[in-house]
């Protein structure tokens, strides 16, 4: 008998993406009902992985111009597979999602991991008559597509308010997809040559630089202290800027590319840290989500420092997880870092709070059986 075979699309995201891969794609295969065919972001070599068929969507930097026509090789793939449950993580591949359901009667799912129209607004990316463009066709998209789509996927819980309009959604929080474990009470040492660690998409927004400065403070006072920063630059500038900073503060360490990360060197760098930075900016973007990161330091048990945000606040105290700062007043560096040096983190240990296989896996499985019934 053969499997159903379900695909999950994207463009930027590599084929071994955290949320498509490992949280939604293994989940799947634990199952062994499925074929999976992952479709994605990829300049390396396709991997291989039993029941799981990769296929590379695109494989140049972000602005290349051969992104514009990305929709003629997607449909082509989709040709190929037949899946019988199509999953789309960005709102750039709905168009030809949407076209190809009446070819290939395929159920059709938007897994919406972001917010685009407010990201758009908020994030700083672009600006002027660009930036109304940009939402107005992201709006359209949406919009357009919407009768087509037989369920979304809310990556955030704050979608729900944000997104009223759309009724038919299961929410899946970006929580941490390995296995559930026993987390050990941690104490710094004061003479500790403590190693930090920034990871993920590097923007402005999320405060990279402002980190950096703030960095560059502490270690005038504890010089053995490192950092290192290892990430996708979306903007060119930006990264220039990150490198130019970095070459005057030798602790710090870069490990950035114009092109996604794989994730397995982003876990790498969680288990050699010792403290996470989540430096985000506090935009109407932002402060309403959890970051994924905020889920992997609480999951392996890695102390963070965070920017001030209430809801973070609530959710670190109830673990003993961290420590809030402001990252734009780095002259304080120094005080907080003896708080941090004070503190014990994870004295009460950890339940399944920040872990995929406590809810979201099993929302996913009855998500596809309901797509499959008929």
């Amino acid at each position: 008998m053969n499997k159903p075979k379900i695909a999950i699309a994207s463009i930027l995201k590599p084929l071994h993406d955290a949320r498509s891969f490992y949280r939604l794609g293994l989940s799947l295969r634990e199952t062994n009902k499925y074929h999976l065919n992952i479709i994605g972001f990829s300049l390396k070599n396709v991997p291989s992985e039993e029941d799981i068929d990769f296929f590379t969507l695109f494989d140049s930097n972000r602005d290349n111009p051969r992104r514009l026509f990305v929709s003629i090789n997607f449909i082509s793939i989709l040709k190929k597979i037949k899946p019988e449950v199509l999953i789309i993580t960005t709102y750039e591949l709905l168009p030809a999602a949407v076209l190809m359901k009446f070819f290939l009667k395929y159920r059709l799912v938007y897994d919406v991991q972001e917010n685009y129209e407010l990201n758009i607004k908020e994030n700083k990316t672009i600006s002027g008559w660009k930036k109304w463009l940009a939402i107005s066709w992201v709006r359209t998209v949406q919009n357009i597509s919407k009768p087509f789509i037989d369920k979304c996927i809310f990556a955030e819980a704050c979608y729900q308010e944000e997104m009223p309009t759309i009724k038919n959604f299961v929410v899946l929080e970006n929580k941490f997809f390995g296995k559930i474990k026993k987390i050990q009470t941690v104490k710094f040492d004061t003479d500790q040559p403590l190693e930090f660690l920034i990871s993920g998409t590097l923007t402005k927004v999320y405060g990279i630089v402002d980190a950096m400065l703030w960095f560059g403070e502490l270690v005038k006072n504890k010089p053995t202290y490192k950092l290192k920063i290892i990430g996708h630059v979306t903007i060119a500038e930006y990264g220039k800027r990150i490198e130019e900073i970095a070459s005057k503060i030798p602790q710090i360490r870069l490990e950035i590319s114009p092109s996604p990360i794989d994730y397995k060197e982003i876990l790498r760098s969680y288990n050699e840290c010792d403290i996470v930075l989540l430096p985000y900016h506090q935009l109407p973007s932002i402060h309403p989500k959890i970051p994924s990161k905020l889920y992997e330091s609480l999951a392996m048990g890695k102390p963070f420092i965070f920017s001030p945000n209430m809801n973070w606040e609530r959710i670190t105290n109830r673990y003993g997880a961290g420590l809030s700062v402001n990252f734009f007043e780095p002259e304080y560096a120094k005080v907080e870092i003896e708080k941090i040096l004070k503190k014990e983190f994870y004295t009460h240990g950890m339940d399944k709070f920040p872990y995929w296989k406590s809810k979201e896996e099993e929302k996913l499985k009855e998500l596809l059986t309901y797509l499959l019934k008929d």
